[in-house]
């Protein structure tokens, strides 16, 4: 029976949210990614198709004998399961039960993780906030970046971004501020107006480490907006990168982008949504960014319209501060991780090496 046009534009609309690009940056294999789309527009049911690649995965990574194998499947199988739970924009019994498969998937890839990985909690107001702690296999570093992301995208997706640190000596944490991941689902962790003290929470424990330890944010999406405000509040943070950010909060025309950020701030109403998210705005005039800063920009992004992300450089005087472009690059670089990694990562080397930190 042929697909009704309702469900046919459902089904376009999690493709173009999910497309194979973004699926293999987060970790699937394309193969996979690709199946999970023909099988969804042949009417599959979007998270019965990737809960049943993950689960094919988990199978996998039990019967493997070799540490490195299993480690990479279980992988996978969160991978699987974060897009498993973006069908689900609003928070609900079957997204929590997906995400809290996802967690448990990501823990075990953690316990095989070739840099030293751990789960990670700070307390923040009356709860608490949660993410990944990745080290560098010589140990404990002097330099700590702060990676996340927005709306739909968060901290368990960028193990590649923590990966690509851990290699060149620097340390990471992946984390769900206030209205992300686990922080928001299983610790009822909204975000506000004051979002930006959520994550200097997570600054706050890197730095028990070491009180001279150097701070980097690295923000992906809206992530991206949230770091640089972020940045702009705690001078604790040396180096920030906003990779494919709008630089206001505005809600979003589309239906499921105004979900996602409804459920961010625990608001369902469009008008009360509006006055919530209007303080969270850029604004070089009153407050610009001092530390070094680099921006991403893809110039075949839908979302964040190339050339604007150059407010987050207007006022900033840093010599380390630039804006990295690719032609042809997809919101937040899906299409180019491995390049993307290694630059930012490089600069983040370069930025918080000890002698730039006087």
């Amino acid at each position: 029976m042929p697909l009704s046009e309702h469900v046919t534009k459902e089904i376009e609309a999690l493709c173009r949210a999910m497309p194979i690009t973004r699926m293999v940056d987060y970790g699937m294999t394309r193969e996979k990614a690709l199946r999970a789309h023909r099988e969804v527009r042949a009417g599959k049911r979007w998270d019965l198709a990737l809960v049943e690649i993950a689960q094919e995965e988990q199978t996998h990574a039990e019967a493997a004998a070799d540490a490195a194998l299993a480690r990479e499947h279980w992988h996978a199988a969160a991978a699987s399961l974060i897009f498993a739970q973006m069908a689900f924009n609003a928070d609900s019994d079957r997204k929590r039960d997906l995400y809290r498969r996802m967690t448990q998937c990501f823990a075990s890839f953690a316990a095989l993780s070739k840099y030293p990985a751990k789960k990670i909690e700070v307390s923040y107001r009356n709860a608490t906030l949660l993410g990944w702690q990745f080290q560098p296999p010589d140990g404990p570093s002097g330099a700590t970046v702060i990676a996340f992301g927005g709306m739909s995208g968060w901290s368990t997706a960028y193990r590649s971004m923590a990966e690509a640190l851990c290699v060149r000596g620097i340390g990471c944490l992946l984390v769900d501020g206030p209205g992300q991941g686990e922080s928001r689902l299983e610790g009822g962790v909204y975000a506000d107006a004051d979002v930006a003290t959520g994550f200097s929470r997570f600054i706050d424990l890197a730095v028990t480490a070491s009180a001279d330890q150097r701070i980097g944010l690295w923000g992906n999406s809206y992530g991206g907006l949230l770091a640089a405000l972020t940045a702009g509040r705690d001078d604790r943070v040396l180096a920030c990168c906003i990779n494919g950010a709008p630089s206001r909060t505005d809600v979003p025309p589309f239906r499921t982008a105004q979900e996602q950020l409804a459920a961010m701030f625990g608001c369902e109403d469009p008008v009360s949504l509006g006055r919530a998210v209007a303080p969270l705005a850029f604004d070089p005039r009153r407050t610009p960014l001092s530390c070094a800063t680099l921006v991403l920009e893809g110039g075949a992004d839908v979302l964040v319209a190339p050339g604007s992300q150059r407010t987050f450089l207007e006022g900033n005087p840093n010599p380390k501060s630039r804006l990295q472009a690719w032609p042809d690059g997809e919101h937040t670089i899906y299409n180019h991780p491995l390049e993307r990694n290694t630059v930012v990562a490089d600069w983040f080397k370069s930025v918080l090496a000890p002698e730039n930190s006087a």
